[in-house]
């Protein structure tokens, strides 16, 4: 991730989708906001902010008039003036406990330190907490750079949580690749890595991942993500479209 791109339409939904969790599990008490944070560029890809336009077309996080409200105003801040600790503000107005983990070795995710930036994680940030994972670009690939997460970083966290936490990863869909067939793909890797099928939710843009450690919280879970994908059109058509188009993601779920 890069603090350019805070406050866009893609982060109205993956702070919406965070809080409706936090509101609706009991055993998650804290936020983990991992962020592998890179210097920011030139690239404008993503950088979606029209949230009227994102209103009349019901697009995930819309509904939350007061987070639309706070973020909204960032489309008029200079790009290299925004900065993603600023959503610590929001969740401390709504009484909910945030830590952004920044690690010892400077403000910016690199690939020389990611070893240690994530074994240096404290062991009471991935207890009772949501511990959400923001990478670049997602999920490792051949030739992983720092805009990448590493399967072993998840593994590693995933071993250390305790029972009543929650991975939740972040994913861009890559372009040119049909997306039930990615999505296939992810759920493969990451069940054969982590031993657990994961749980997701998407739209048709980015997804995100779930992994957690007991079918109680994984019921929960799946729960608030049902609820939160029936307020939204969209998220509830891609769920469809991709159970009906890619029959190996049927079978993964049998």
């Amino acid at each position: 991730m890069k603090n350019q791109f805070f406050g866009d339409l893609r982060d109205l939904f993956k702070y919406d989708l965070i809080l409706n969790i936090l509101e609706k599990n009991d055993s998650l008490q804290h936020l983990t906001f991992i962020p592998m944070l890179n210097k920011n560029d030139s690239s404008n890809e993503g950088n979606k902010r029209d949230f009227q336009k994102a209103k009349i077309h019901n697009l995930p996080g819309t509904h939350n008039e007061k987070l639309v409200e706070f973020l909204e105003p960032y489309k008029d801040v200079k790009a290299n003036e925004r900065d993603i600790n600023s959503i610590e503000s929001y969740f401390n107005s709504k009484d909910h406990k945030i830590s952004i983990y920044k690690g010892q070795k400077g403000l910016y995710f690199e690939e020389q330190v990611r070893k240690e930036y994530f074994s240096e994680i404290p062991r009471e940030l991935l207890t009772n907490s949501l511990i959400f994972i923001d990478p670049d670009i997602g999920l490792e690939v051949k030739y992983s750079r720092e805009k990448h997460l590493l399967y072993s970083e998840v593994k590693n966290l995933y071993d250390r949580m305790d029972q009543n936490s929650t991975i939740m990863i972040y994913q861009h869909f890559p372009k040119f690749k049909k997306h039930p067939d990615y999505l296939h793909k992810r759920f493969l890797e990451l069940k054969e890595k982590m031993g657990v099928l994961p749980l997701y939710t998407s739209d048709n843009e980015i997804i995100f991942f779930f992994l957690v450690k007991n079918e109680t919280t994984k019921n929960s879970l799946q729960r608030v993500l049902d609820c939160y994908e029936n307020e939204y059109e969209r998220l509830k058509k891609v769920k469809r479209n991709m159970f009906i188009y890619s029959v190996p993601l049927q079978k993964i779920h049998q």
